[in-house]
């Protein structure tokens, strides 16, 4: 009868198993990988494959739509970068000439003058822009209106004359005004203004529609990383390489960039009266319109929204200033979050809970 073994035998049996099945291990490798004659690459590499091309930061700005747009863009490929640059700005400067309502001859003008009550066939461009329009004023009950154009031409007209508009006038203006004015069927591609008069304003929603086409086009050229800059809208798609994301600096009521948020594939955009106001009368009158007055709002306020696409963080900022308190009671969870900054009455910072961390630089 064969002794029993003890825990100590056992013990060294399994050593010895382990180390038989480790030098076969060991064996294998060097047979593969460093026996002489092979042409193999050692453990981690690649035999005979040249590492990958070291990414290029390319820049280039342009003014559109009463601002500057710029392209942040890494490429492998310094003339194909550039190609797919300029066609990404070529395709802003179409949506710009299809929805500019400075322009008397734009096609967006052109369609204020069309007869009452008649479909009439738009670009895929414009019936694009004015069906997210259309829906973003359906979801916010009109606070982001396209439709106030005549209010826009009388808040210009003050801010060159530092004059209010008469109250005739500007009365007159508002009933001309209103989403629920104007029909859209986006498959036909047809608009149908069903009050006289009425004037499209997409200053709220256009460069974020752009700004989404340009990173669409550097896409399609197959360059995913890449910011576009279009004012107060950024929209960004995969971060700078050896980055985990895009640092994007905030600037709410004041001039100083002092705070950012990391994030990457969404759309970043503040809207505000840090840089277009008037002051009449000892009041402050925003360039944002709010359609219950047909002014500019008179209080200090600045929102940022975060959405996944421009279209929808550019107009959706506009709702935020307009009405602050339904804005943070509808994002507090999913893909759009708010911060909206007041300076009325006190001071009041209030992120959504969705909303990215928040960092100073």
């Amino acid at each position: 009868m064969a002794p029993a073994k003890t825990p100590s035998r056992r013990l060294a049996r399994r050593i010895f198993i382990f180390l038989l099945l480790a030098g076969g291990i060991l064996f294998g490798v060097w047979w593969q990988f460093v026996r002489p004659g092979t042409n193999l690459a050692p453990l981690g590499g690649s035999p005979n494959v040249p590492p990958p091309p070291a990414f290029e930061k390319f820049e280039e700005e342009r003014p559109l739509m009463g601002t500057l747009f710029r392209i942040v863009a890494y490429g492998t490929e310094g003339d194909a970068t550039r190609r797919a640059m300029s066609e990404a700005f070529r395709r802003a400067d179409e949506i710009a000439t299809a929805c500019s309502d400075y322009d008397p001859q734009s096609e967006l003008s052109m369609l204020g003058e069309a007869p009452t009550g008649r479909p009439q066939e738009v670009s895929p461009t414009l019936a694009a822009v004015l069906a997210h329009a259309r829906g973003v004023a359906d979801v916010t009950d009109g606070a982001f209106d396209p439709t106030l154009g005549a209010l826009t031409s009388l808040w210009r007209a003050a801010r060159d004359t530092r004059e209010m508009p008469d109250p005739a006038v500007l009365e007159e203006a508002r009933a001309t005004s209103g989403w629920k004015n104007f029909t859209i069927d986006p498959v036909k591609r047809l608009v149908t203004v069903n009050t006289p008069g009425l004037k499209f304003d997409l200053g709220g929603i256009a460069k974020g529609f752009a700004a989404d086409e340009m990173l669409s086009v550097l896409r399609d050229a197959g360059i995913t990383r890449a910011l576009i800059a279009a004012g107060g809208d950024i929209r960004l798609g995969n971060p700078p390489p050896d980055a985990p994301a895009w640092r994007v600096g905030l600037r709410t009521l004041g001039p100083e960039v002092s705070e950012f948020i990391r994030v990457s594939n969404c759309a970043v955009s503040t809207s505000g009266d840090l840089h277009q106001f008037i002051e009449i009368g000892g009041n402050r009158y925003s360039h944002i319109i709010d359609p219950a007055t047909g002014l500019g709002l008179t209080r200090r306020i600045a929102a940022t929204v975060v959405a996944p696409t421009a279209v929808q963080s550019d107009p959706l900022a506009t709702f935020c200033c307009i009405r602050p308190e339904a804005a943070r009671a509808a994002f507090t969870a999913g893909d759009i979050a708010c911060r909206i900054v007041v300076a009325d009455r006190g001071f009041d910072d209030r992120p959504s809970r969705n909303f990215p961390q928040i960092d100073r630089f």
